[in-house]
């Protein structure tokens, strides 16, 4: 009786031995296929990223084209009042002193483009001047940079004596022209 027991014992042994073999092999089994799935999770979810980065871009990149697209033959007043007062608003927000701001009538040779040139002339710093132009950069027009001239502003003696302002202040001369594409009928 006891070497049936030992034999009994023996075969629950294996059995439960046996279990525990193809049990870990399924397990295994499951965590490589786990592994599998969310390394292709990841790179769905880099692909998704960069599709949601692409859309705002190309959301950006329609609303100046919807902007730039028009069918009047020239710019209309109340397009360059806007867009004059847009220029003197951004330099106002960086402290720039605007010394002048005009637009200029530009012959529309061109039969697919419209161009409104402008001319201004600043008194700012570097730092003052790149986030002037960042900012303008970022516009929903076309905007064509020209000229971009830049000249050390001569300083009086008043203000050569002064110590509170140590930062160095340029004259720049900007023309640009902002360009609009004429829809065809």
């Amino acid at each position: 009786m006891k070497h049936k027991y030992l034999i009994l014992f023996a075969a629950m042994i294996l059995v439960a031995m046996v279990f525990f073999y193809f049990s870990s092999q399924s397990i295994n089994a499951k965590i490589v296929k786990i592994k599998k799935y969310d390394k292709r999770i990841k790179v769905e979810q880099e692909r998704l990223n960069s599709a949601k980065v692409l859309n705002e871009q190309l959301k950006q990149v329609s609303q100046v084209i919807y902007n730039s697209i028009t069918t009047d033959k020239n710019f209309s007043p109340e397009e360059v009042n806007k867009f004059t007062k847009e220029l003197a608003d951004l330099a106002d927000k960086y402290k720039i002193a605007v010394h002048a701001l005009f637009p200029k009538a530009v012959s529309n040779a061109e039969t697919h483009f419209l161009k409104q040139q402008y001319t201004m002339e600043l008194v700012c710093t570097y730092v003052q001047l790149g986030k002037f132009l960042s900012d303008l950069e970022s516009f929903n027009h076309i905007i064509k940079v020209k000229t971009l001239e830049v000249q050390p502003l001569a300083k009086t003696k008043s203000e050569s004596s002064s110590t509170e302002n140590n930062e160095t202040r340029y004259k720049v001369t900007l023309e640009l022209s902002v360009i609009k594409i004429l829809k065809e009928a």
